[in-house]
């Protein structure tokens, strides 16, 4: 994998494809191996990048500017990823992520990118809330032990024998966002939009409680957006994101978004 020297941090990305470039980011505890079936399906129309943030992955561990991850999470996943684009000389791109992905997602389009003069064509954020309290969030992080029980070979496959530091430092900082009473996706930000969105999930997703009317209320300040929510995850054991619980679905209709943005 490449790297980079970016604030003091070294960080490693994929990069694969060739085309418009498509920016993904991966959602909380993952890094970019956690996407290998995205970036292969997608590198087929696109150039494909995904970064391991500080502290994942291949990237440095030390996580420089703790203090701006309790001020602006996601908007700090943004302005990193703006600092890569900008390095490798990428000056337009579109934009997906999943959870804390789609999140930051939502902020580069919204924010980040006008800072730094990038143009973001279109955004698919998938299987995420654009409001979560504090108690809602303690209630999700209560299960990740679960979760990284049935991933555990994949999450040290990304990450290195270290991984379990790596999910516990992550949930030390969502926990901290839970005990501050959660966070809302601010409307200023979804207002600034101006590219296309698509909104990825499905009903049943236990990370995603009434996603569709969460989903309604963020598509009233998006300017272009579309919706699309399954019934179900279409897996028998994994939930949750859309794009890993019934990829054929995300991946036709997150296609057929695409190639209507890019012309």
């Amino acid at each position: 994998m490449p790297a980079i020297e970016l604030a003091n941090q070294t960080i490693h990305y994929r990069e694969q494809g060739s085309g418009d470039v498509l920016l993904l980011f991966p959602d909380h505890m993952h890094a970019s191996g956690a996407y290998a079936g995205e970036i292969d399906h997608f590198s087929g129309s696109f150039r494909v990048l995904c970064s391991d943030r500080p502290g994942t992955g291949g990237s440095t561990r030390e996580v420089e500017y703790l203090d701006e991850y309790d001020v602006d999470l996601w908007g700090f996943w943004a302005d990193l990823a703006c600092h890569l684009l900008l390095d490798l000389g990428i000056e337009a791109c579109h934009v997906m992520g999943a959870g804390g992905g789609a999140l930051a997602a939502l902020h580069l389009a919204g924010k980040q990118a006008a800072q730094h003069q990038l143009e973001v064509r279109s955004v698919v954020a998938d299987s995420f809330l654009p409001e979560f309290d504090g108690r809602t969030l303690h209630r999700a992080l209560d299960v990740r032990d679960h979760y990284c029980l049935r991933r555990e070979k994949a999450l040290a496959e990304e990450h290195g024998p270290d991984w379990r530091q790596v999910v516990a430092a992550d949930t030390t900082v969502l926990r901290r966002l839970a005990d501050r009473g959660g966070y809302a996706l601010p409307t200023h930000v979804l207002k600034g939009i101006t590219c296309p969105v698509l909104l990825t999930g499905h009903l049943a997703d236990p990370l995603s409680p009434r996603v569709a009317h969460a989903y309604a209320r963020a598509s009233d300040s998006i300017p272009c957006c579309r919706i699309l929510l399954a019934e179900g995850p279409g897996h028998p054991h994994l939930e949750h994101p859309l794009m890993w619980s019934n990829p054929e679905l995300f991946r036709a209709v997150a296609d057929r978004f695409l190639k209507q943005a890019a012309t």
